[in-house]
């Protein structure tokens, strides 16, 4: 039984209301490119609401006093009291390290677990090798210690940009991790299977893939990849899902699908976010939705811009 004053349903990746479909794209930079590496300095937002009021933003970028060359990126934080302006936390979350994670870690999903700690999902990268999904642990969401093993992961695919969303079962409560499947080497095409998948676990740690896809490669839009879900659960008990998808010919774009279980999910065609202002008109993707203060949601999102310098953007409901 999940804890007193710990309701797993209500804690993460919760909105009462239905975010929608119309969103209008903010002015101003929330987090700015990173000088040490413009292209690839500054990806996969998740923002997490704090017990005491604020947020809290985890995203792949270069700390400043970053020397080593050796490696693409490492796990940083930021906080806002409002979800509007951002100051950067010092030090690094989650750096680059061991076998599995020899030169990048990135698309962090940070959920509470019960006890009042929480527990970080995230990719990680070493080359020449599969991507693969670990996980860490914080009392603070600052200083995170890693866990043993792999959650996700083999020698035939990559695995990748996790959510965990709680759902009670007639077993107890599940953890249900959403994530890219990509082929290895990664292939392009409707053929690649570079769907968004799920897995179950009860303790958090030990995952069974589930059968079936959530979000399949189907449309000329989508003939790279589908990837970076973000899934909501309503106040009405549905789900609806932001995702990224990739073509051959267009970097990215953030798309939307609903459902009833969290399993079988339906698409709305056209995307909700596309490349087409001078901040983000060479990539969009990963996003992340946060419920503000006022009522309002909003959508962050990594994009470059003609110059192909990578920033988190942020878009507003209504």
């Amino acid at each position: 039984m999940p804890e007193a004053g710990f309701d797993p349903l209500t804690a993460v990746h919760y909105h009462e209301t239905d975010p929608g479909v119309r969103w209008t794209k903010d002015t101003a930079p929330v987090i700015e490119f990173n000088s040490l590496n413009p292209a690839n300095g500054v990806l996969t937002p998740n923002v997490v609401a704090l017990a005491g009021g604020g947020f809290r933003m985890y995203y792949t970028g270069f700390a400043p006093a970053t020397t080593r060359n050796d490696h693409l990126g490492h796990i940083l934080s930021a906080y806002s009291p409002d979800g509007s302006a951002w100051r950067h936390d010092d030090g690094v979350r989650i750096d680059v390290h061991g076998h599995h994670a020899a030169q990048r870690t990135l698309c962090p999903d940070v959920v509470p677990i019960p006890g009042g700690c929480h527990r970080m999902y995230y990719e990680a990268r070493s080359p020449d090798a599969p991507t693969v999904i670990l996980s860490a642990t914080s009392t603070d969401g600052l200083d995170w210690v890693l866990e043993d093993g792999v959650r996700i992961g083999d020698d035939e695919w990559s695995y990748g940009s996790p959510r965990c969303v709680y759902f009670p079962t007639d077993r107890g409560l599940v953890c249900r991790l959403y994530f890219h499947h990509y082929s290895f080497p990664l292939a392009s095409g409707l053929d690649a299977q570079n769907h968004i998948v799920s897995a179950a676990s009860r303790d958090g740690l030990n995952f069974e893939i589930e059968l079936g896809v959530r979000i399949s490669q189907e449309t000329d839009r989508e003939t790279y990849a589908v990837y970076a879900p973000e899934v909501v659960r309503l106040g009405d008990g549905s789900f609806r899902m932001f995702y990224a998808a990739w073509a051959e010919d267009i970097d990215g774009g953030i798309f939307t699908a609903v459902s009833n279980d969290g399993i079988e999910w339906t698409k709305s065609p056209e995307p909700l976010l596309d490349l087409d202002v001078e901040l983000d008109c060479r990539m969009v993707s990963e996003p992340c939705v946060i419920e503000l203060p006022d009522g309002r949601c909003r959508m962050f999102y990594e994009a470059r811009d003609s110059a192909r310098r990578a920033r988190i953007l942020s878009a507003t409901s209504g």
